[in-house]
């Protein structure tokens, strides 16, 4: 015979609010560290643009120094970084909820990994991105003196943004692609396999995860770069696709390829019309 329900048999209200209230605070907090990184993204951009009217490949002289002295590379670095935490940051928002719920939960002190590991997690990642931006500097500093040398550069610069958005777009098809994409998508899938205790293993967790999500969206930031020249509104696009393909259709393959299908088009557009890249 049941028994009847007694008031310590619902133990899970209270728990289940503070759980969502901790949801709550992690996408409200990432979302405000995005809003203040776009603002200073509005300023810092003018001051790497040696001229704003510029675009595409001449944009990206102006971005990239042939200098590799230190502080040119830092000062692109410095920007590269807070432009990722404006536009990847809410696309976080799963990982670090279920960061804080859940894998918080295996520590000593789940407190202190929830106050201090998830700081130290994003600085992981955002590691990962900082390595891409100085291999991004190094590449096109080095393209750059290259194409000084040859005879026709202006006729190269004009065929380099086609290329790389029809690769860009072909990547979106490859399997490298679709295996990051898994790792960036499932939380529960990515703790499983790389779940780390202590603070030094929030950090290694986190470079794990922004390993996954450079390999998964590195062909978006070249083309930021080397056709939209990392201007704001292009950002703000690829920002939207990249969130609507991690939380939105969460890595949906169609999504995916109909990206890639854009870019294609656009690449190969490019080659007949030029001029349809000035308005990124």
């Amino acid at each position: 015979m049941a028994r009847p329900h007694e008031p310590h048999d619902h133990p899970t209200s209270i728990p289940i609010l503070t759980r969502d209230k901790l949801g709550m605070v992690v996408a409200i907090t990432l979302v405000a560290v995005a809003a203040v990184s776009w603002a200073a993204s509005y300023y810092l951009m003018p001051m790497m643009m040696g001229d704003p009217s510029m675009s595409g490949m001449g944009g990206v002289a102006s971005l990239v120094s042939s200098s590799l002295s230190p502080i040119p590379v830092a000062f692109f670095v410095l920007v590269w970084v807070v432009g990722m935490v404006a536009m990847m940051f809410p696309a976080m928002i799963p990982v670090m909820t279920f960061y804080n719920k859940v894998a918080s939960k295996a520590e000593p002190n789940p407190a202190v990994a929830r106050v201090l590991g998830t700081p130290l997690f994003l600085l992981g990642y955002l590691l990962a991105y900082a390595i891409l931006g100085m291999l991004a500097y190094l590449s096109i500093s080095v393209a750059m003196s290259a194409a000084s040398l040859l005879p026709f550069p202006a006729l190269l610069a004009a065929f380099v943004p086609p290329l790389l958005l029809i690769l860009a777009g072909a990547y979106q098809f490859s399997p490298l692609k679709s295996r990051a994409l898994s790792h960036c998508v499932s939380p529960v899938g990515f703790f499983a396999l790389h779940s780390e205790r202590g603070l030094s293993g929030s950090v290694r967790m986190g470079l794990s995860h922004g390993k996954y999500c450079v390999a998964c969206c590195w062909a978006y930031m070249l083309v930021m770069l080397a056709v939209a020249a990392m201007s704001l509104p292009f950002m703000a696009i690829v920002a939207g696709i990249i969130a609507a393909e991690k939380v939105v259709v969460r890595g949906a393959s169609w999504f995916t390829k109909f990206i890639g299908v854009g870019f294609v088009l656009l690449g190969v557009g490019a080659f007949f019309f030029p001029n349809i890249l000035l308005s990124l």
